[in-house]
């Protein structure tokens, strides 16, 4: 019925990738890909992301005490592998990939002109996690999305956000590539299910 997976991960690995950009205190501007983040809190809003010290992003979040996340479209994938490979302490990848800077509304950090959303935040704690890797909470000051994408709290089905799928193996564990998914086919919760109505009859739906 099921097999073993090589990572815990796995069976949540479907989402829409970070591009966390960060501003250094010298204006230096750099980039990377996040996967490991979550939302956390309504009011405030807050995101947690995993950053790894290695990285040009750590030094720079650390200087200025904020960071930009920004959501891509499937047409970024390019974009998307290139900043998780490619280290900001070798290439501008600004100059790299030839996005847009974009003026923020509360932060220093630029927001990509090419992304379907833009979060701006500030830096409110910070968590040793392991020798590799901190945890940034950052609570959120401002947020973009671009004219259309959304209805609500949904994206519009021809708003082509980038939908992550993961890694493909062959037999021998060698890597075949990232793998995509395009946005299709959004359907509505059902709230009149036999289920929730058996135990939240006469409750509020939502």
């Amino acid at each position: 019925m099921f097999e073993p997976a090589h990572h815990g991960n796995k069976p949540f690995a479907i989402r829409v990738p970070a591009l966390v950009v960060s501003r250094g205190a010298k204006d230096r501007i750099n980039f990377l890909t996040a996967m490991w983040f979550t939302p956390t809190g309504s009011e405030p809003s807050r995101m947690v992301v995993a950053i790894l010290k290695k990285t040009l992003t750590y030094r720079l979040i650390l200087e200025r005490g904020e960071f930009v996340m920004s959501a891509p479209t499937a047409k970024m994938m390019d974009v998307v592998v290139f900043a998780g490979y490619v280290s900001g302490w070798d290439v501008d990848k600004w100059q790299a990939t030839g996005l847009t800077p974009v003026k923020p509304a509360r932060v220093s950090v630029p927001l990509i002109g090419e992304a379907i959303g833009n979060v701006e935040y500030r830096v409110v704690r910070q968590i040793p996690f392991d020798e590799q890797m901190d945890l940034f909470v950052g609570e959120v000051l401002a947020t973009h999305v671009r004219k259309g994408a959304m209805e609500g709290e949904l994206y519009r089905e021809d708003s082509d956000p980038l939908l992550y799928m993961g890694t493909k193996y062959d037999p021998s564990r060698k890597s075949l590539g990232k793998f995509y998914a395009r946005l299709a086919g959004i359907e509505r919760a059902d709230y009149d299910s036999p289920l929730l109505k058996k135990y939240l009859t006469g409750q509020k739906k939502r």
